[in-house]
């Protein structure tokens, strides 16, 4: 009979860091001289992600971003670094760097080092986010693309964002444990996942939940799509509609930053309910992060007969460590 390993200082998840698609934040929240129409040139963002040290910058065409220490003698290029005519400049010895990570100047040589080479991640803007690509493998192009997830038409209504100590794939695992929605936040009944579609990096989901409003118990969809392990929309219908874009981006192996940003469909109803729909998410979310930051992944769960969307699931997500 397998046991669980209650070792303490065991690791909680065994599994690596995903590969993927993260955001390293909302264009409207990095520094302005990061944003193309910002009046401050030559920022550069440091941050903590993916197990590393990274810089973003914005070269004025697109978003860079790259290791943060310098090739020739290790300074972080987040630290005092600078953006000049779209290259990234060492504070310690002013080395530059261009947009594909090679160095592109010395200023007390005559040529410049082929060896010294930042390690570049590709880039995309959507949905109000920068997202870069992480492979552990840098020859490893990207496999897939996100799409546009929120629609023109749709009105922002609230933002949130944690950083939580624990792995992205315990708290997805969440939308579809239908079980924990009774008992840790109350739902009156338990709901049911149904119509699953998965298509490689892709995995759209339609559970049945359930709500107590006015005229008593009702049925209502909640849809989950999710794009690889950094982005997910789920999109509330019920009286309204409600989406909510969700990002997750992994600090280290045991910590993530999620960010939340809520959108109501444009009518009336729907923005009637956004302001107190999006307070409840965010009351569900902090209910779970005691659990997920105290609990530990379970190889093989002895599951209830119901509770097959768990593994289904967690086949899906295998596909995302290298």
């Amino acid at each position: 009979m397998a046991t669980v390993d209650a070792t303490i200082g065991a690791r909680r998840f065994p599994h690596p860091i995903p590969f993927g698609w993260f955001s390293i934040g909302r264009v409207r929240d990095l520094p302005v001289g990061m944003i193309p129409e910002g009046a401050v040139p030559g920022e550069v963002l440091a941050l903590q992600a993916i197990g590393r040290d990274l810089v973003a910058w914005h070269d004025g065409t697109t978003y860079r971003v790259a290791d943060a220490f310098c090739p020739h003698l290790g300074a972080h290029l987040g630290v005092g670094g600078r953006v000049d005519d779209g290259c990234i400049v060492c504070p310690f010895h002013e080395w530059t760097f261009d947009g594909e990570g090679r160095n592109s100047s010395i200023p007390y040589a005559e040529r410049t080092n082929a060896k010294a080479r930042l390690r570049m991640y590709p880039t995309a803007v959507a949905d109000g986010h920068v997202r870069f690509w992480y492979h552990p493998d840098d020859t490893v192009e990207p496999r897939w693309e996100i799409p546009q997830l929120v629609d023109a038409s749709m009105v922002h209504c609230g933002s949130a964002e944690w950083t939580v100590a624990s792995a992205w794939q315990e708290m997805a695992e969440n939308s579809i444990d239908m079980a924990h929605f009774v008992s840790v936040h109350g739902s009156p009944e338990m709901g049911e996942v149904g119509e699953v579609h998965e298509d490689g990096p892709v995995r759209k989901v339609v559970n049945i939940t359930k709500y107590t409003t006015a005229q008593g118990v009702i049925d209502g969809q909640l849809k989950v799509e999710m794009y690889g392990a950094g982005t997910s929309v789920t999109r509330f219908e019920l009286f309204g509609k409600i989406n909510l874009l969700s990002t997750t981006t992994p600090v280290d192996d045991g910590h993530c930053t999620i960010r939340m940003d809520f959108f109501h469909g444009g009518d009336d109803v729907s923005a009637s309910i956004a302001e107190p729909f999006a307070k409840e998410v965010q009351r569900q979310f902090e209910q779970d992060v005691p659990i997920w930051e105290n609990k530990r992944f379970v190889e093989s769960p002895a599951l209830a007969p119901n509770e097959k969307p768990i593994t289904e699931f967690r086949a899906w997500a295998s596909q995302f460590y290298a």
